[in-house]
């Protein structure tokens, strides 16, 4: 009796065992000889490859801008530039399908430019998906005096609590650039198309219009660029105006563009060495920075970098007060850089 005690304990020893060893969850393989190469994705790789699947389901996709789409042959997923403006376009629709981190994630998708081939890796927006997810997909660049949170408006930095007996003009410089005040007595009062005014939230409307008329004659004034806006269907409201539309918008009137430079709330002294290489080919750079820690965005156009390092810009409201160009280093440790593109005839 007492063996058949002890056999039967045994046999139940090894049952509870296997039960507890079957029961344990997996551990996930690891391969040390892993290589880093287009296709792979090495940080954070479950959550990636999700999101690699769930784009494949809405492949192939195409409008008159882009074709997104997946090879077979090379386990890509591939963006193809049908228009100047298919990457903006790809991006909005990649907002819309919550697939943003894949769209700035050169990890994940390869950009072709239908006329020229595919891009260089150096030539590749590095973005990053932390600090300019939202900005690059659900917010617009904001004017000065507002900002977008969860599609709320509140004034952060209201340009008329500013200096407000002060007039500013809008004059053409020896350089035969132009400038405009967004807050200008003429144009401050100018209605945006989905609300507020042009001294309200206007200046990248403001920008839009120094850089064409500054390059292209005296014709593109803020209320020809509202207009023009407007008839386009670009966002202009009390929330701001987005970069992609500004940059559609001057390389519709045949101006050159660079792809995005993209910084992380960035210094003067940590943009200027990356800005200085384009100004040599004759760049100047329609820019978006933060001038409050937690303020919305502001439009200006960078001109010029002195031998001190200074950004000199036509900036359409801080710059109102002086002749420009205006030295925003002067509000340093602001602005805070967040983003730019090149600009030239």
């Amino acid at each position: 009796m007492r063996k058949q005690i002890i056999i039967a304990s045994i046999i139940l020893f090894f049952v509870v065992l296997i039960v507890i060893l079957l029961s344990r969850p997996k551990q996930p393989q690891v391969n040390s000889n892993l290589t880093v190469t287009p296709t792979t994705i090495p940080v954070d790789f479950q959550i990636k490859e999700q999101i690699v699947n769930e784009a494949i389901l809405l492949t192939p996709y195409e409008t008159d801008d882009f074709k997104f789409d997946y090879s077979t042959d090379t386990n890509q997923l591939i963006v193809t530039e049908k228009t100047p403006q298919g990457r903006e376009k790809f991006f909005e629709w990649a907002n819309q399908n919550n697939l943003s981190s894949l769209a700035v994630n050169p990890e994940m998708v390869v950009y072709e430019n239908k006329a020229t081939g595919k891009y260089d890796k150096d030539k590749f927006l590095d973005f990053d998906p932390i600090n300019e997810l939202f900005n690059l997909f659900i917010n617009v660049g904001q004017g000065i005096g507002s900002t977008s949170t969860n599609n709320q408006s509140s004034n952060i930095d209201n340009p008329q609590n500013e200096k407000k007996n002060q007039t500013s003009k809008n004059q053409s410089t020896s350089t035969g650039s132009v400038y405009y005040a967004q807050c200008d007595s003429e144009y401050a009062s100018l209605p945006l198309p989905d609300g507020c005014n042009m001294c309200e939230a206007g200046c990248g409307a403001a920008t839009v219009s120094m850089i064409a008329s500054s390059y292209l004659g005296n014709n593109f004034n803020p209320k020809t660029i509202v207009n023009m806006y407007k008839s386009k269907g670009y966002l202009l409201s009390c929330a701001g105006s987005r970069y992609a539309d500004a940059r559609s918008l001057l390389q519709s009137l045949g101006l050159k563009t660079t792809d995005y430079i993209v910084f992380d709330y960035d210094k003067a002294d940590q943009v200027v060495p990356v800005l200085k290489k384009y100004f040599n080919s004759g760049w100047t750079f329609f820019t978006l920075a933060n001038f409050k820690q937690d303020g919305g965005g502001h439009f200006f156009w960078i001109t010029d970098i002195d031998n001190q390092g200074n950004i000199l810009a036509y900036d359409p409201y801080y710059g109102r007060f002086e002749a420009p160009p205006f030295n925003e280093n002067s509000r340093y440790p602001f602005p805070q850089y967040r983003l730019a593109f090149g600009v030239k005839k």
